[in-house]
């Protein structure tokens, strides 16, 4: 295993042995970890307290690019697309642990996109792990597009091909594989988009539970004092102190019992 930790102080970044790393938390920091084995993983899982699945996914090289949120971190499956000649591509799957202070990214290669990210924060020029994160992403997907542009540039010569020689009829073929590759990164592409906005719409859902809450138990004290705030006392003594004093006792306890209860939902 390689692995080096980038800790960002203030005389600019500086590489610490790994082993640091607990004594370091609440600094940015970077965990670049390559080709780990399984009692490796161990050792990082245990000094971080991850969660058996989300290092299980970590260690599997075939996982779908995603991101799961897990308690105090998230776990980012992405994928990495280099080419290294005309025509060739080098895809592989890395994993990113996000923390609000370090992130740890697992690989088994590398990628130049990980290799450019790497200069900006040894230069200073990412001030944080969420920048760090986010210059991870951003520049891996960027690095798709001269991949898309080169497929287009070549299928565009095969479109030339066949209008030139009606003879070559596997030139087809090879138009319909290089559409079929582009459709696949215009996908991967999609997914990391359709996942950024589920992330946006479940920490919607989260606030506006909170609002309704507190919305629902405002309601039952506004009934009570609408309820006593009335003008006449036909059937009510308004003005004796027990009625006042109970009303205030009842709004309260409604106000702790309903706060309660959405506590045990989940929804406060």
């Amino acid at each position: 295993m390689t692995a080096r930790l980038l800790v960002k102080t203030t005389e600019g970044v500086r590489e610490r042995p790994p082993t640091e790393l607990s004594e370091l938390r609440g600094t940015p920091a970077w965990l670049d970890v390559a080709s780990p084995d399984d009692a490796e993983m161990a050792l990082i899982a245990d000094e971080l307290g991850l969660h058996p699945l989300a290092v299980e996914d970590a260690r599997s090289r075939h996982e779908r690019p995603k991101a799961d949120a897990y308690d105090g971190y998230y776990f980012i499956t992405f994928s990495a697309a280099d080419s290294q000649s005309p025509g060739a591509v080098k895809t592989q799957v890395f994993s990113i642990f996000a923390f609000t202070d370090v992130i740890v990214t697992v690989r088994d290669g590398e990628w130049t996109a990980r290799a450019e990210v790497e200069k900006r924060w040894r230069e200073g020029r990412l001030k944080s792990a969420g920048m760090l994160l986010h210059a991870l992403l951003d520049t891996t997907v960027d690095s798709y597009f001269p991949i898309v542009d080169d497929y287009g540039e070549r299928a565009d010569v095969l479109e030339g091909l066949i209008l030139q020689d009606t003879n070559v009829q596997d030139v087809y073929d090879h138009v319909v594989r290089v559409t079929d590759e582009i459709d696949t990164l215009r996908d991967l592409v999609s997914n990391v988009v359709d996942a950024n906005l589920a992330a946006v719409s479940n920490r919607l859902n989260e606030v506006m539970k909170v609002l309704t809450a507190v919305a629902t138990i405002l309601l039952v004290m506004t009934v009570v004092t609408s309820f006593f705030g009335q003008n006449f006392t036909a059937f009510i003594p308004y003005d004796r102190a027990e009625i006042f004093w109970g009303s205030i006792a009842f709004t309260l306890l409604a106000a702790g019992l309903l706060a309660l209860y959405f506590r045990r939902k989940g929804w406060l």
